[in-house]
C-alpha cells in the first residue's frame, strides 16, 4: 500500500487477538499504557512491564490477565525474571512490544557540562541504555521465548529512525538502531515464524513528548492538536499509535518487516515504500552484502 494512502483499520479484524499474550516495555505511561489498556480490553493477557511507575489505568493489575513488574530494562536479568514470570502466569507469550524510551538533554553535544573539579562530564547516555539496549534486550528475549511456537515482535520505534534530530542525535542513533535491528532480523526470523515489525510514530500526544502542554482527555488532545497544526505541525494521539500495534499483530507473519509510519492520526507502509525508491545501484550493492551474510551463516 502506497505512501499516500493511509491503511484503513478495521478493529473488528481484532477479534483474534483475543486470548493472546502480549508484554510490553514502558507500559507505565503514554503510548505502552494506551496498548496495554487496548490488548486488555481486547482480550489478550498483559504483562506491563513498567518502570519506578506504577500504571494508572483502570485494568485490573491483579486480574488472571494481567501481569505488573517494576524492572529497568537496560538490566538483563530483570528483564530475563518479567519473562519467565510471564510464561508461568500465563502458559505462552505470543506479541512482544520493546516499547521503553526515555529522551536525552537537548543540546547535549554542543554543552558539555564540567563536574566541581572543572573536568568535562561525559554524555547523559541513559538514551541508549533505554532505547537501544533495552530494546535489544527485549526483542532478543521474544525471539527466544517466541522460536518455538512463533509469534510477532514489534518494535515501537519513531519517524527519528529516518531522519536526524538536531537537538536529540543520541535519541535519533537509538531509534536508527532499531530501523537497523527490523532490516537484520525480519529475514532469519520468519524461519522461525516470527513476525518482526516497526512502528514509526512522528510527534504523538503523551506525557513524555509534550510534558509542559499534556492533559489526559480527548479535549486537551483536540486543544493541542489545533494549537500545533496553527504552527505546521502534526501530531497523532496515542491511541492511533496503538491501532498501529494491534493491525501488525493481527496480521501474523504479513507483517514480518513491515514499518509503519503514524502521523497526523494516519497509519503509512513507510518501510515498503522507503526500499522500492532505492536506486538500483545500491539494491545491488546491499543485496552483494547480504548474499554473504548469507554464505557466513
Amino acid at each position: 500500500m502506497g505512501r499516500e494512502t493511509p491503511i484503513t483499520i478495521d478493529e473488528s479484524k481484532f477479534k483474534n487477538l483475543a486470548g493472546k499474550t502480549i508484554l510490553i516495555t514502558g507500559a507505565s505511561s503514554g503510548i505502552g499504557l494506551e496498548t496495554a489498556n487496548y490488548f486488555y480490553k481486547l482480550g489478550a493477557n498483559v504483562a506491563f512491564l513498567a518502570g519506578r511507575k506504577r500504571p494508572a489505568t483502570d485494568v485490573p493489575l491483579d486480574s488472571d490477565r494481567t501481569l505488573l513488574r517494576n524492572i529497568d530494562v537496560s538490566n538483563w536479568e530483570q528483564q530475563v525474571e518479567a519473562f519467565e514470570a510471564t510464561v508461568k502466569k500465563f502458559g505462552h507469550i505470543d506479541i512482544v512490544l520493546p516499547n521503553a524510551g526515555v529522551n536525552e538533554p537537548r543540546q547535549q553535544f554542543f554543552n558539555l557540562e564540567t563536574d566541581e573539579n572543572g573536568k568535562l562530564k561525559p554524555l547523559e547516555t541513559k538514551v541508549i541504555d533505554v532505547d537501544l539496549k533495552g530494546t535489544a534486550y527485549t526483542t532478543a528475549l521474544g525471539i527466544h521465548y517466541l522460536k518455538e511456537k512463533g509469534g510477532s515482535i514489534i518494535i515501537m520505534s519513531s519517524m527519528a529512525g529516518y531522519v536526524g534530530v538536531d537537538e536529540m542525535p543520541a535519541y535519533a542513533a537509538t531509534k536508527h538502531g532499531a530501523t537497523a535491528l527490523l532490516r537484520s532480523l525480519y529475514k532469519p526470523a520468519a524461519t522461525r515464524n516470527i513476525a518482526i515489525s516497526l512502528s514509526n510514530p512522528a510527534l504523538v500526544f503523551t506525557p513524555g513528548s509534550l510534558s509542559e502542554m499534556y492533559a489526559p482527555g480527548e479535549e486537551a488532545y483536540q486543544a493541542a492538536k489545533k494549537q500545533l497544526a496553527a504552527m505546521g505541525v502534526k501530531m497523532s494521539s496515542a491511541f492511533t499509535v496503538t491501532l498501529s500495534v494491534a493491525y501488525l499483530a493481527s496480521l501474523g507473519m504479513e507483517a514480518s518487516g513491515v514499518g509503519l509510519l503514524v502521523e497526523n492520526d494516519e497509519i503509512h507502509d513507510w518501510e515498503a515504500d522507503l526500499q522500492e525508491s532505492l536506486p538500483g545501484w545500491f539494491k545491488v550493492k546491499a543485496g552483494g552484502r547480504e548474499g554473504m551474510a548469507n554464505v557466513s551463516d
